[in-house]
């Protein structure tokens, strides 16, 4: 005698665990494969009715897939007479069936008693996936609220002329209505409709202008004289050095000069993550020094020295576009071939003169800086972040920085 056919509903478990590994396939670039059949039903979570109609037949049509079903599957996730259905052992149909039967006479028994648990931990390991998207979509906006304006002066200028332009459009759209309920051949009308989209233009010309205002000022900023193209570099080198303790050729530092405050850290940051980061990046009025070749060749090992260079400065210049931080990326080697251009550049680029490291350079900024201004060095250079954080400035990791640049 054969096993009377199961029931959709008793292969909810395994249907649910079908369109679940489905959804997650579709999801990946490229897509995996899964049933066509599938697809009308991927957006359910748990299944009933029509929806358990359509995932078994599409399930049983997909040979392959029904073998992939099998091999995934563990009594975890899938009940027993999924775990039947799916791996299909011989004489499994009387097995379901008989399963199915004891299973619809201790369900409401199991309901009252609360012992439906065990079948709540297999579903929320199905739910896992989505579970962690969730989450990632959370995090995602969290870190957008954060987002905030920067750009001072220039930013409130541009916002000023794009009020002024909303009104001008609004302006345009009022003329263009009228235009509409009157003689199309009106020479007065056609004349304050061209009146304002002349006024339009021109309010968009202003809005370009600001923008332009507002890199030409950084531009400007960079174009200040930093201490590795000042003539004096090497006396100027002894004398800041001198103030916090031994150059790398052993001339020693006797001066001392008034202390430096570092920066604080917000309470439930990470001190060397992107948040911890991003936060010392952005501060008002920090000056961000980053030893240029360490960043530019953990950053893109593969390039030219040259190439290096040009990708980290773009970087930086992210940056300082972004939210309109004062950066000075130091490299070494006065001789460097293009090492001067006089390209105009949002950020101040140096370079370290005959005999001098890039690394005494940072340590010479950071002793001639103000003490009363906050000093943020980007570096791997273990040597080079004892002696700036003895002198008090705050440090970001090259790898830290190139994750919060990109």
């Amino acid at each position: 005698m054969s096993a009377a056919p199961l029931p959709d509903r008793a292969l909810q478990s395994a249907l649910e665990f079908a369109v679940m590994l489905a959804a997650v396939a579709s999801k990946r670039r490229p897509a995996a494969y899964y049933p066509p059949g599938l697809k009308s039903v991927l957006k359910y979570e748990k299944l009933s009715g029509a929806s358990l109609a359509t995932a078994r037949k599409a399930v049983e049509g997909d040979e392959l897939y029904m073998r992939v079903l099998g091999q995934a599957a563990t009594p975890e996730i899938v009940d027993e007479v999924g775990m039947l259905w799916l791996t299909r052992p011989e004489g499994w149909e009387q097995a379901a069936a008989d399963a199915w039967a004891r299973i619809t006479g201790e369900r409401a028994a199991q309901e009252e008693a609360g012992e439906l648990r065990k079948e709540q931990r297999r579903r929320e390991a199905a739910e896992q996936a989505a579970v962690r998207a969730r989450l990632e979509v959370a995090e995602l906006k969290e870190q957008v609220a954060r987002e905030r304006d920067v750009a001072g002066e220039a930013q409130r200028e541009r916002d000023r002329l794009q009020a002024e332009l909303a009104t001008a459009q609004r302006r345009v759209r009022e003329l263009e209505r009228g235009v509409a309920k009157r003689d199309a051949g009106s020479k007065k009308v056609a004349e304050q409709a061209d009146a304002a989209a002349d006024e339009v233009a021109e309010l968009r010309a202003q809005l370009a202008a600001a923008e332009a205002a507002r890199d030409a000022a950084l531009a400007a900023r960079a174009d200040a004289v930093p201490v590795g193209h000042d003539p004096r570099m090497r006396e100027l080198l002894l004398e800041a050095l001198a103030l916090t303790g031994p150059m790398a050729d052993g001339t020693k530092r006797t001066r001392k000069r008034a202390a430096r405050t570092p920066l604080p850290i917000p309470g439930g940051v990470y001190g060397n993550s992107e948040a911890a980061a991003e936060h010392l990046l952005r501060s008002p009025g920090v000056v961000v020094l980053v030893d240029g070749y360490n960043v530019a060749k953990l950053g893109w090992p593969d390039l030219s020295l040259e190439r290096q260079r040009e990708r980290c400065i773009d970087a930086a210049e992210t940056l300082a576009r972004r939210w309109g931080t004062d950066l000075h990326v130091v490299f070494d080697g006065a001789d460097v071939v293009g090492g001067h251009t006089r390209a105009r550049r949002l950020v101040r680029v140096v370079y370290s003169p005959e005999g001098v490291l890039a690394d005494d350079v940072l340590r010479a900024e950071v002793a001639a800086l103000d003490p009363a201004r906050a000093v943020v060095v980007v570096t791997n250079d273990q040597a080079v972040l004892h002696d700036v954080k003895a002198a008090g400035a705050n440090t970001v990791s090259s790898d830290t920085f190139l994750a919060v640049a990109r």
